[in-house]
């Protein structure tokens, strides 16, 4: 009996299964139509950026100067010279900030020292993340004594920046070598 049943649902259930779907049909017959509908030009042209852009000034990028030193490449402080030599001092430094070093920029000693030479240099050009070498060419106090020198990089609009490099030398008269003296030969 239940067999029975349960044939007589599935016969209920598939009639009205397809009563539905046949009402859903409508009568008239649907065919597509090919239509071509053009797209718009969206390539701008020089005249229209042009015209966007009048009355508009660019609007300059911020930039931020920085140097962080690295290490000393020469004379490494307190390097005992002779007064009046030369000294070429180097430093190798990071550009750690988002300008790039060219034109204007300056290396400036910074403060007074005795060492005798250049007080301001040309930076050489160096992109922003890029690492740079600074160099100086003094001469040595012809007094003996321990001399200090402080250099700071300098932007063309005049603002110092970046980590102080050093030169640190001390400078002593030379000392005498002892000839030997000639043995007596017995």
């Amino acid at each position: 009996m239940q067999s029975g049943a349960r044939k007589a649902w599935v016969v209920v259930i598939l009639i009205s299964t397809s009563l539905v779907l046949s009402s859903c049909r409508s009568g008239a017959e649907v065919s597509p139509t090919i239509s071509w509908t053009p797209i718009p030009d969206l390539m701008a042209t020089s005249s229209s950026v042009n015209e966007a852009m009048q009355g508009r000034s660019p609007t300059p990028s911020i930039c931020l100067n920085n140097a962080f030193f690295l290490e000393d490449l020469s004379i490494p402080d307190g390097t005992v010279i002779l007064p009046g030599d030369e000294i070429d001092k180097r430093w190798s430094v990071l550009n750690s900030g988002t300008c790039d070093w060219g034109p204007g920029y300056h290396l400036v000693r910074v403060g007074d020292d005795p060492l005798d030479g250049k007080d301001e240099l040309a930076l050489y050009p160096a992109r922003a993340g890029a690492t740079a070498v600074w160099q100086v060419i003094l001469n040595a106090p012809l007094e003996p004594g321990d001399y200090l020198s402080r250099w700071q990089a300098r932007t063309p609009e005049g603002s110092l920046f970046g980590d102080e490099v050093f030169l640190f030398v001390s400078v002593r008269e030379p000392t005498p070598t002892p000839r030997p003296s000639p043995s007596p030969t017995p």
